[in-house]
């Protein structure tokens, strides 16, 4: 059975995107796409794509994701 999604899940903030897609054989593929404050007028932006496997390692990368936004 197929658990995931179609198309494209994004979530942002003013300096962060996170973008999802779910692909066959239970894999994520994660866009982050890092920028600095856009108010300031730089335009400059990094990207890196990562993969995981949908099941644990997606439950412990979301919670280690929730921890490191948390910190003060």
């Amino acid at each position: 059975m197929n658990r995931g999604w179609s198309g494209r899940r994004t979530r942002h903030t003013d300096q962060l995107t996170l973008e999802a897609g779910f692909h066959s054989g239970g894999h994520i593929e994660l866009t982050w796409k890092m920028r600095p404050d856009f108010y300031r007028g730089a335009t400059w932006e990094v990207s890196a794509t990562t993969w995981i496997e949908a099941g644990q390692q997606l439950t412990t990368l979301a919670s280690d994701v929730r921890t490191f936004l948390a910190w003060p």
